[in-house]
């Protein structure tokens, strides 16, 4: 990844901001509309929760500070429009694992998987349009990569297609069998009925979470090989782990050992995924035009 972060600037803006967005996203889920979309769900007995407050706080930090990384590193082209567009449809990307816990989560309702998606973006957009406008990094002036569009789409989704199946069966099939208690016996689950039904719900969320991924990878990365991919997709587990994070201090019955186990597998579905990507696409390197967002 090219381009320059001034760290110190970086963190000190970045780390102030994320805390106070946190802040006011825990003000506005405590509110009533929220608190009846919210009916049901099996959250955590709520004598759980502070304990495990710092533990959110880190992690919900860490994902705003790398959402305004991953701006820098995707948007060399800095501008507020472009600080905006990143949070609607990054910030989109940073909620899709909602999704995907509401196929396996009793109770949780379309309303509250819909509101819980908002809130996300809107803190994601809020987040990094202040970042713009506070720590104001330069322009680079340099013309993202260039993405062969039709080629993209066919590997990013077939890659897409193969973690889905992989996964699923990873769950269902080995997971049970390799681990003690996981899911932990009493963890709250959808009827199999209702999980099944939801099957193609969750494979759309997949196809889109997957080829976002595809994307930034191309748009952070002008100069691509397979130790390129593999690093990029060691680091953008965590990305995909820390929802797990946040859903573990609000869901009841979400366990350590589930949390732990879930780590690993972050990282070998986003390397399996971007090495495939890499070895299929094949992208050229360094060859750039400039975006139509731009």
């Amino acid at each position: 990844m090219s381009g320059t972060v001034k760290w110190p600037r970086f963190l000190l803006v970045t780390i102030p901001l994320s805390l106070v967005m946190l802040v006011l996203y825990g003000a506005w889920t405590s509110t009533p509309i929220v608190k009846a979309l919210a009916v049901g769900y099996p959250a955590r007995p709520p004598e759980e929760v502070p304990p495990l407050l710092p533990f959110l706080a880190v992690v919900s930090i860490a994902q705003l500070v790398g959402f305004c990384y991953l701006y820098l590193r995707v948007y060399p082209r800095r501008s507020l429009a472009n600080a905006v567009w990143w949070g609607i449809w990054g910030g989109f990307l940073m909620v899709l694992p909602d999704g995907q816990f509401f196929v396996g989560t009793p109770n949780e309702s379309w309303g509250n998987l819909l509101m819980g998606w908002a809130d996300g973006m809107v803190t994601a957009t809020l987040t990094v349009a202040l970042f713009q406008l506070i720590y104001r990094p330069a322009d680079e002036g340099r013309a993202p990569p260039r993405i062969d569009v039709p080629r993209f789409l066919i590997w990013a989704a077939i890659g897409a297609t193969l973690i889905f199946v992989l996964d699923i069966a990873f769950h269902a099939l080995a997971a049970p069998k390799l681990f003690t208690d996981y899911p932990a016996h009493d963890f709250p689950q959808r009827p199999a009925e209702e999980t099944q039904a939801l099957m193609p719900w969750l494979f759309m969320v997949y196809l889109v979470q997957l080829t976002l991924f595809c994307f930034v990878y191309l748009r952070i990365y002008s100069v691509r090989s397979m130790a390129t991919a593999l690093r990029f997709a060691v680091w953008l587990a965590f990305w995909v782990f820390i929802p797990n994070c946040q859903f573990f201090v609000g869901l009841d019955k979400y366990s350590w050992n589930m949390l732990a186990i879930q780590l690993p597998e972050a990282i070998v579905i986003t390397v399996l995924l971007i090495a495939f990507f890499e070895t299929t696409y094949r992208p050229k390197a360094g060859a750039t035009v400039a975006a139509a967002a731009e």
